[in-house]
């Protein structure tokens, strides 16, 4: 005997009503963009950890693709509109936000990863990536002028800074080095006369 549409046996033969809505899959998903990259989210496989039949995916979404395009604006939000809120805070210190982002940028990283492996073969990640990079670019160098960088100095130091964030999974760095990498690349505090 099958299950029904979103739900699994029950081990009396009867089916068990598991309630899985749309956001479920895409955290699934998103979880599993995160473990096993782009490739490695499979219906069938979510269908399983959720414990549920593909029939549930199909109530929700038309196909992968609108599973993956789901994926690419959960992760937009995250990357953008959470990270910058959460660095934000209740802090107006340009320094601690910039702590914060590279903090939450580790948070992330896994995700960061398959997202930007993923950009390289699919122009809708590309492109999620790129719009992403640059709302965090611009934080990043406003933070930089409001301790004295000039525009085109905390352009280039925040892109440094990204990239250094984003690398950071690929060449991992000994406990307390971010903090001073990021010393390294915070311009100099302003003198001030006594």
């Amino acid at each position: 005997m099958r299950a029904g549409l979103g739900g699994r046996m029950d081990g009396r033969g009867g089916t068990a009503r598991t309630k899985v809505a749309r956001r479920d899959w895409i955290e699934a998903a998103y979880r599993e963009l995160a473990r096993a990259g782009e490739r490695g989210v499979a219906i069938t496989a979510l269908a399983a950890r959720l414990g549920v039949t593909k029939g549930s995916f199909y109530w929700h979404f038309t196909d992968r693709g609108e599973l993956m395009a789901a994926l690419l604006d959960r992760w937009a939000h995250e990357r953008t509109d959470e990270m910058l809120g959460l660095a934000l805070g209740s802090t107006a210190d340009p320094r601690e936000r910039l702590r914060r982002i590279q903090a939450l940028g580790r948070d992330i990283a896994p995700v960061d990863r398959a997202m930007r492996l993923w950009a390289q073969h699919e122009p809708a990640a590309e492109e999620a990536v790129r719009h992403a990079d640059r709302a965090l670019l611009g934080h990043i160098s406003a933070c930089l002028e409001q301790l004295g960088c000039d525009p085109d100095d905390a352009r280039l130091r925040a892109l440094l800074m990204l990239r250094a964030w984003a690398g950071g999974y690929l060449v991992p760095s000994p406990p307390g080095d971010d903090a001073r990498m990021l010393d390294l690349l915070l311009p100099d505090p302003p003198v001030t006369e006594s």
